[in-house]
């Protein structure tokens, strides 16, 4: 495979957007640090106040996280195709189903969108492009609206 496949740097895809093939930052191993010690510095603490450090975090935004849930967006396509009723309700359930396989084994948490700050995902290769923004800080609110010429979502998530 080519080396810019691999590159950080942005590069320029369709309709002047740019865009990365990865993340500019490994991922800590979670191996090079202690838990057990961190969590016996809490004792007697409340939980809401307790600090974690950052490598704890996983290396994306809530905003990222959300628009994972599009990865299967191909079966509202299929879902939009189809003739009969019974497949298409069949094809919406398993895309709603289909957003739970990102977190499968995905302990980290991801880092909290400051107020008005947004994410957009263009993806040419399905057909799709998705904005979202962290509409309210208190309580934590980010909306999400994606679209195809197939479909369109839209919605609301309070995490808290």
């Amino acid at each position: 495979m080519p080396e810019e496949a691999y590159s950080s740097r942005p590069k320029e895809v369709d309709r002047g957007f740019w865009g990365r093939t990865r993340l500019p930052v490994p991922m800590f191993s979670k191996n090079d640090f202690s838990l057990w010690s961190i969590l016996k510095q809490c004792i007697g603490k409340e939980l809401s106040k307790i600090t974690m450090p950052v490598v704890f975090n996983e290396p994306l935004s809530f905003l990222q996280r959300i628009s994972e849930n599009m990865e299967y967006s191909e079966l509202l396509v299929q879902a939009d195709e189809a003739a009969d009723p019974i497949d298409r309700i069949e094809l919406v359930t398993a895309f709603a189903v289909s957003a739970l396989s990102s977190n499968l084994e995905r302990l980290s948490k991801p880092f909290n969108p400051l107020l008005g700050e947004t994410y957009e995902l263009v993806r040419d290769d399905v057909g799709f492009r998705m904005v979202c923004e962290q509409v309210s800080h208190h309580p934590p609110v980010s909306a999400f609206h994606a679209e195809s010429s197939h479909f369109k979502v839209h919605g609301s998530v309070y995490p808290k």
